[in-house]
């Protein structure tokens, strides 16, 4: 499920803050410092512009300042010791951007006061924002299971980036090998699987983690490539004992006669609460939770990155065991990044799709993103005021209703139909459905573009894999 990045072209006298798309493999990781970030004069000039264009915004969903309570709920262990908290986005439409570019100063102001926080900074960049926003989350990019490929480089100590390869690569017993005894590479990217069970491997994860957490001032981990079951497609050629569902069923050696996914329960259970104690929620990327096979409990740590949710593409089975597995997280108050991207910024359709499953699972603690040519991006339909739900549901035959899923909420509702068919549904009173026009790259003048309108209707055909909101 590798998806290709977008690479900035490194600059001269830039910090780092690569943008990136997905993140289902480490190439995420591979910028060289100065490959791309916000420029030297705009993170040293942040401060002076701290009263411009920082205001509150709780209409647009994704002000950080609109809601500060900790996530405390379900798991999460209460805010970060910072004393920043991943706001409350019951009532909000919440953006999380992923990494962001290089910004100037009118760009670093908009970032700040619009999306509640992003990840894969170093700490100029950081402190730039948190200058304008001193709530603005920033998160520590890190693999899970995977040692970063020997040329891919992280950020190691919150200000350079590099690799830790040399040192971790002294440790044999730390690798995961095949029957071969030879170490297992992603066949999508050359990093490289670890021994999950090893004592002295899960003892390094956790003290170099919060080691770098704390020197790049983070407010939790988000670790990449997690799934068990992206065992299957990228080391099934390295090491085919991996193939199929062998993650579930069958039992290794190496991981004291466990299945690879009950070593992986284990193993994150003990790292989150570990990362917890010192007020680190750790974010695994699960993928979208359409491995009809992985019956992994992702539930174990404080929250997850499910990147390519409610895909277009997915069958409805598919949607439904996704959405599902959303709702469930939603319910334990986890903390939850849905993820996914546009091929064009003017794909209305697939931005409203996204939109509108967001909003059937959105808990307290629920954050959005997508985009189309990169990260600093901004959409009319983030800024739609719907209010709290007057509901939340346990399953999505729940939210089942004359032949679409709808939630309500105290300003308006949203219908999504994930069918191959257009569904019409009375709506039983006249409401306001909402057009979106306009919307992409946040430009230099740090202005975004696009609109809101506005079509009183009482019935409405929602169209195949497509989602209405609709305003009271």
């Amino acid at each position: 499920m590798a998806i290709m990045r977008r690479l900035l072209s490194a600059l001269p006298l830039c910090i780092a803050a690569l943008a990136c798309g997905s993140h289902s493999s480490d190439s995420a990781t591979g910028a060289a410092p100065g490959a791309g970030g916000a420029s030297a004069g705009a993170a040293g000039s942040a401060g002076s512009n701290a009263g411009s264009g920082a205001s509150s915004n709780a209409g647009n969903g994704g002000a950080p300042g609109a809601a500060g309570v900790a996530a405390g709920g379900g798991g999460q262990g209460g805010a970060p010791t910072s004393g920043r908290s991943f706001p409350d986005t019951n009532a909000l439409i919440a953006i999380l951007s992923d990494q962001l570019p290089t910004m100037n100063d009118a760009q670093l102001a908009f970032a700040a006061s619009h999306y509640v926080g992003t990840e894969k900074q170093l700490l100029p960049v950081t402190h730039a924002l948190r200058a304008l926003n001193p709530n603005f989350l920033v998160l520590h990019y890190h693999l899970s299971m995977w040692q970063s490929a020997p040329t891919t480089d992280f950020i190691v100590d919150g200000v350079s980036w590099g690799n830790d390869y040399p040192s971790v690569d002294t440790h044999e017993s730390w690798f995961w090998h095949n029957a071969s005894n030879q170490r297992v590479p992603s066949n999508a990217d050359g990093k490289l699987l670890m021994n999950i069970a090893d004592s002295g491997f899960q003892q390094y994860w956790a003290t170099s983690l919060a080691a770098q957490v704390a020197a790049g001032e983070y407010d939790g981990v988000f670790f990449d490539s997690a799934s068990p079951a992206l065992l299957q497609g990228e080391c099934s050629n390295t090491d085919p004992r991996l193939a199929g569902t062998a993650a579930r069923d069958t039992q290794f050696s190496e991981l004291g006669n466990q299945s690879f996914i009950s070593a992986w329960q284990t193993w994150i259970s003990a790292l989150n609460a570990a990362l917890l104690a010192q007020g680190t929620p750790l974010l695994p990327n699960t993928s979208a939770f359409v491995t009809g096979w992985d019956n992994t409990d992702y539930s174990l740590s404080a929250g997850a990155f499910v990147e390519g949710f409610a895909d277009r593409s997915f069958a409805v089975s598919d949607w439904q065991a996704s959405t599902n597995e959303l709702l469930k997280l939603s319910a334990l108050d986890k903390i939850v990044i849905l993820q996914n991207y546009l091929g064009d910024s003017v794909d209305v359709a697939t931005r409203l799709y996204y939109l509108g499953n967001y909003l059937l699972v959105k808990g307290h603690h629920t954050y959005l993103d997508y985009f189309a040519g990169g990260p600093l991006e901004w959409y009319p339909e983030w800024e739609i005021a719907l209010g709290a739900p007057l509901s939340a549901a346990a399953s999505v035959s729940e939210l089942a209703a004359s032949g679409v899923y709808r939630r309500d909420f105290a300003n308006g509702s949203v219908l999504v139909n994930p069918s191959a068919a257009p569904v019409t549904v009375a709506l039983g009173g006249t409401y306001q459905r909402v057009v979106p026009t306009g919307g992409g790259v946040v430009d230099a003048s740090g202005m975004p573009s696009g609109s809101l309108t506005q079509q009183a209707t009482s019935s409405v055909m929602v169209a195949a894999t497509s989602a209405e909101i609709l305003l009271k």
